[in-house]
């Protein structure tokens, strides 16, 4: 009677491990709230007919998606700026963004960097330089401490400019091989953000951003904005060339390391203006991320960054 009564407590523990648990469900899956107000995006281009990208196919992205490139400047122009009405942009920092003249009803920051300095200083004191950006000697395969790009910092510095500095990733997937003309000089071994360092001992007063956020160098990241609090970062590219739960894990990490007030929106639109809407909806359907954080990365972050008066705050947000 004794083996027969242990036999069945015995059956009853097992068919109690054997119950199904209860499905966990990953927080980046739960329904979340949605961002609907202002937007600032700190990485767009305005393109001039004839540059490479116009036309071109953007091949299958991490997250399985193709785009189709404009097929001109005008289309680039025209559906950059119906993005922008759609999603509440308000503003942006905009590479050349002086050829777009009058007809974005926001704000435009004109953006420019490849030059030689005398010629961004004039720039400058005409009014038609707002941030250094982006900074891209990555894809000539220079790193960022190298002599020649000194004087650009020195010159940001003394200007009292943002500077957006491009690292990695950036241009099309595999583009070192599908455009070896224009993007064959990139490396991963220079894409470490860590050749910022002496950049930023050198320049302590300078305001950086660093383009596509460094990933995936992400623990390198983390160790220059806690050494250097003038380290911002914007999420272009990753936000909609990553698949989602890997574009999670990186905002992520960032976040739970403390730096959620430095994570600014940017989208790199490049020649697929649709990727706007990509990029936004990946950072909504994050479902880790507050509505409060939402707000941080696509506005808050970024007016501060800029040093946006509390009345240009209020006109934003009114809208």
């Amino acid at each position: 009677m004794k083996k027969f009564t242990l036999f069945l407590v015995v059956l009853l523990l097992l068919s109690c491990n054997t119950t199904p648990k209860e499905n966990k469900i990953n927080p980046a899956d739960k329904p979340t709230t949605t961002y609907s107000g202002p937007i600032i995006d700190m990485h767009i281009h305005a393109f001039a007919d004839g540059n490479p990208l116009i036309g071109f196919e953007h091949p299958e992205t991490l997250r399985g998606e193709v785009y189709e490139g404009v097929k001109s400047a005008a289309e680039q122009k025209d559906k950059t700026l119906e993005a922008f009405q759609t999603h509440k942009i308000v503003m942006a920092v905009v590479t050349n963004g002086q050829s777009w003249g009058e007809d974005f009803s926001g704000e435009i920051l004109i953006g420019a960097a490849n030059r030689d300095v005398e010629s961004l200083r004039k720039q400058f004191e005409e009014g038609h330089l707002q941030v250094m950006a982006e900074m891209a000697p990555f894809y000539g395969g220079v790193l960022a401490d190298d002599p020649s790009q000194i004087p650009y910092f020195a010159l940001a510095e003394e200007l009292d400019i943002p500077v957006g500095f491009h690292i990695f990733p950036g241009g099309p997937n595999y583009g070192i091989h599908l455009m070896p003309e224009m993007l064959g000089a990139m490396r991963t071994y220079n894409a470490n953000p860590q050749q910022l360092e002496d950049v930023l001992v050198a320049f302590p007063n300078l305001r950086l951003y660093i383009m596509h956020g460094g990933w995936p160098y992400v623990e390198d990241v983390k160790a220059l904005m806690y050494a250097h609090p003038n380290v911002y970062v914007d999420i272009a590219v990753v936000n909609w060339i990553l698949p989602q739960e890997e574009f999670n894990k990186y905002l992520r990490t960032l976040i739970d390391a403390g730096f959620g007030d430095r994570i600014m929106y940017g989208t790199d639109q490049m020649a697929w203006p649709q990727v706007i809407s990509t990029g936004i909806e990946s950072v909504n359907n994050a479902g880790f991320l507050t509505l409060e954080q939402k707000s941080a990365i696509f506005y808050d972050n970024a007016a501060r960054f800029l040093r946006l008066t509390e009345e240009e705050i209020q006109k934003h947000k009114s809208r």
